[in-house]
């Protein structure tokens, strides 16, 4: 009888660590990989992250039991399109993105009828570490999963099942409130990132600052190897990201009043007062994301993270009752 068959689409960092975390341990299945890039098809095998690999899509999806895509937002919709001929009635489409709504819309779109998709997200902090292709890649990961408005409760448990099998934690979430809350910290950085490149390297001074730009540089501008794939999450969650964009021009405000301020020599200066508190709640959050062991915290609005921002920081220096 023949091994049942997981299919991964797409070999990057993503894709070849998902199949060495499936080998871990001894398995009664199959991992196939395809790509349309013969480079990385060749560095996955190459890896043993998958056991066997094929050059036609139609070939490697054919006959799986489930089918991992693990490409950017932008090729989804033209690899459903190509592939749904191929699905068998209870085969589990698992797709990987950072935005969840926009993919599970494309699925509605593209497979109709197909009750086995789940969009899931695997968070990878790269807390401690350069991220590379590995086995352990996943392990202790939050790994948010979303199914489609009409998944078969079986296909969200197999789901399920496989983050498990990967070593990481499955996290049930709300696909559009997952998105809101990736506009704010994965989306921002990006842009924040790409705006500082941009006011650098356009700079008449950037011959000389460039070999000024150290480490901090680099960590506020990563920004990945693809335009094409910021450009489509940006697009498909452009209604979040505006949101966020209008959050992070008040508080940019915000510092800029910081910056300003000359308090009196008996009084601590509010910047710093607010860069302590910054640099304490990075601190923690880089712990847990390290160690990942996240306590249960109360988080506080936007409008009330301002407000206790501003009562904090100006409310002594600002707020003073005129003399009469």
């Amino acid at each position: 009888m023949a091994k049942p068959t997981i299919t991964i689409i797409g070999l990057g960092l993503t894709g070849a660590s998902l199949g060495l975390a499936l080998q871990r341990t001894e398995s009664n299945f199959e991992v196939v990989g395809h790509d349309k890039n013969p480079e990385a098809t060749q560095a996955a095998r190459k890896l043993g992250a998958v056991q066997r690999t094929e050059w036609n899509l139609h070939a490697a999806c054919a006959g799986a039991s489930l089918i991992v895509l693990a490409v950017p937002l932008g090729e989804l919709q033209a690899l459903l399109t190509h592939m749904r001929e191929d699905l068998q009635p209870n085969t589990l489409v698992l797709t990987l993105v950072n935005v969840m709504q926009p993919a599970l819309v494309l699925a509605e779109q593209q497979l109709p009828g197909h009750t086995h998709f789940v969009v899931g997200h695997p968070v990878l902090s790269g807390i401690g570490g350069p991220l590379t292709a590995r086995a352990d890649l996943f392990e202790e990961t939050v790994f948010s999963l979303a199914p489609g408005g009409y998944t078969d409760p079986a296909a969200v448990q197999l789901a399920s099942d496989f983050v498990e099998r990967l070593g990481a934690k499955p996290f049930f979430v709300d696909a559009q409130e997952h998105d809101g809350i990736i506009a704010a910290v994965e989306q921002m950085p990006h842009l924040l990132a790409a705006a500082l490149v941009g006011i650098n390297t356009s700079a008449p001074g950037w011959r000389e600052a460039r070999r000024l730009a150290g480490r901090p540089f680099a960590g506020a501008t990563e920004l990945g190897s693809s335009a094409e794939a910021l450009f489509s999450t940006l697009q498909a969650n452009r209604a979040n990201v505006l949101l966020r964009l209008d959050e992070l021009q008040q508080a940019l405000a915000d510092w800029r009043e910081l910056l300003l301020v000359t308090p009196s020599p008996d009084e601590k200066h509010p910047l710093l007062a607010a860069l302590a508190q910054t640099v304490e709640a990075r601190q923690t959050w880089e712990a847990q994301a390290m160690f990942k062991r996240w306590e249960d915290m109360p988080t506080p609005t936007p409008a009330e993270s301002r407000g206790m921002f501003r009562q904090m920081f100006f409310g002594n220096l600002m707020g003073k009752p005129k003399n009469k």
